[in-house]
């Protein structure tokens, strides 16, 4: 049996509305998750639907989150040092304007602080990873279904390690000891072991 084009229902919708913002949007996330596996062909078509979605409506939180996400991509691939740093900062810029154009949405946050530990340390983007993460942990307590169960292991565990690499010590252990706890049986708990031994290591 064959398996359906996961995107054929997206194609079917923008053939009959190419301004229809949901299947942009589901368009951008398509790519956006191939090009995360490290696929460059799915990096130019998630552009392509990230452009086309923001001509549609330009302060689409999401949409521009992706852009951020999709030029850190592009830095981090590219060997020239000067694109890595311009590509870097305008990723930092599209991740900003994404949340000061929704700062409740859920999907700019969580792609805002997963980016902001892989930017430049010149970028200062730890912070934001921090605030943003501390974001989704409220929120979940707030409305259990607004993100996934599967997801908070490494909510908790990047919190930690944005923590660490602030210099906060004390702090990023209270937070990856929360991971031993609550999600004793997820790979963050191994990772969260690791680094906690890190720490001690380094006086904390």
């Amino acid at each position: 049996m064959t398996q359906e084009n996961p995107l054929r229902h997206i194609e079917d919708r923008l053939r009959a509305n190419p301004r229809d913002k949901e299947a942009l949007t589901e368009a951008a996330r398509f790519y956006h998750q191939i090009a995360m596996q490290g696929d460059d062909i799915a990096l130019d078509q998630a552009e392509d639907a990230v452009a086309a979605l923001l001509s549609v409506d330009k302060r689409n939180a999401e949409g521009l989150a992706i852009a951020g996400s999709l030029l850190t991509m592009k830095a981090r691939r590219t060997t020239s040092l000067f694109k890595r740093m311009w590509y870097a900062f305008k990723a930092a810029r599209k991740l900003d304007k994404a949340v000061k154009a929704d700062p409740e949405n859920v999907s700019a946050r969580t792609i805002r602080a997963f980016t902001a530990l892989v930017l430049p340390r010149y970028l200062k983007r730890l912070s934001r990873a921090i605030e943003d993460f501390e974001y989704l942990i409220e929120v979940k307590g707030e409305d259990p279904g607004a993100l996934p169960d599967g997801m908070m292991p490494k909510v908790y565990y990047n919190l930690g390690l944005a923590e660490a690499k602030m210099g906060n010590g004390g702090r990023a252990r209270e937070i990856l000891e929360v991971v031993m706890t609550k999600f004793p049986d997820s790979e963050e708990n191994r990772r969260a072991h690791e680094l906690l031994e890190k720490l001690r290591l380094r006086g904390y």
